[in-house]
C-alpha cells in the first residue's frame, strides 16, 4: 500500500507538470532561465491544487493578492502599490489557498504550491478570499491539464484518497462546531 500523499508530495508534483505552455503571455514574456519553474503559474498551480485536494467540500479556498512589482524583486501593497504602479511599476497578483480550520472555510494553513517564485517569505496578510474563474466549479483547461498529469504520476487512487480524507475531516470538524453552537446556553436554575 503507497504511503499517504502529503501537501509536500502534491506541491511538487504540481511543480513537475507545470511548463511555459500554461503560462499566460504576459508571465511567459517574462520569464527568464534563472527563474524557478513555478514562476509566474500561481493561479493555475493553485486551481488544480484547490480541486486535487477537494476543493470547497474539504474547506478550501483560493485566496488572491494584487500587489506592484519593479523587476528587481520589490513589491508593494495598499497604498503604497496605487503610488509604484503610478510611478511605472507593473501590476501583479498572486494566488494561493488557504485550508479549513475548526470547520471553518479558509480560516487556516495556507496551501502555496508556488512559494519558491519569491525569494522570501510572501506577506499573505494581504490577500483576500475569492473564486476561480469557473462558475461552474469545474477547473479550468490549464489546471486539467495539471491535474492529468498529477493524476498520471500519483495515481487517481491516491490522489482520490487524500481528497477524500480532506472532505471528511472538514465535515467531522463542521459538524463538531455546528454540535458546539447549537447547544444553548443554561443560565439559572431549572424551573
Amino acid at each position: 500500500m503507497a504511503k499517504p500523499l502529503t501537501f509536500g508530495a502534491l506541491k511538487q508534483a504540481i511543480i513537475d507538470s507545470l511548463s511555459p505552455d500554461l503560462l499566460e503571455k504576459k508571465y511567459a514574456e517574462q520569464l527568464t532561465p534563472d527563474d524557478p519553474p513555478e514562476t509566474g503559474h500561481c493561479a493555475v498551480a493553485s486551481e488544480a491544487f484547490y480541486h486535487l485536494a477537494g476543493g470547497k467540500r474539504a474547506g478550501f479556498m483560493p485566496v488572491v493578492c494584487g500587489y506592484a512589482a519593479d523587476g528587481a524583486g520589490n513589491m508593494a501593497f495598499g497604498a503604497d502599490k496605487l503610488a509604484a504602479l503610478a510611478s511605472g511599476w507593473r501590476r501583479e497578483t498572486h494566488w494561493w489557498i488557504r485550508g479549513a480550520k475548526n470547520g471553518q472555510r479558509g480560516a487556516g494553513e495556507i496551501f502555496d504550491v508556488t512559494s519558491g517564485q519569491y525569494p522570501a517569505a510572501y506577506p499573505y496578510h494581504n490577500g483576500h478570499n475569492t473564486g476561480f474563474m469557473q462558475p461552474q466549479q469545474k477547473p479550468s483547461r490549464r489546471a486539467q491539464v495539471i491535474i492529468d498529469r498529477v493524476t498520471e504520476v500519483l495515481g487517481a487512487a491516491r490522489l482520490a484518497q487524500y481528497r477524500d480524507a480532506n472532505i471528511r475531516a472538514f465535515k467531522r470538524a463542521a459538524m463538531q462546531q455546528s454540535g458546539k453552537q447549537k447547544k444553548p446556553a443554561f443560565h439559572g436554575l431549572k424551573p
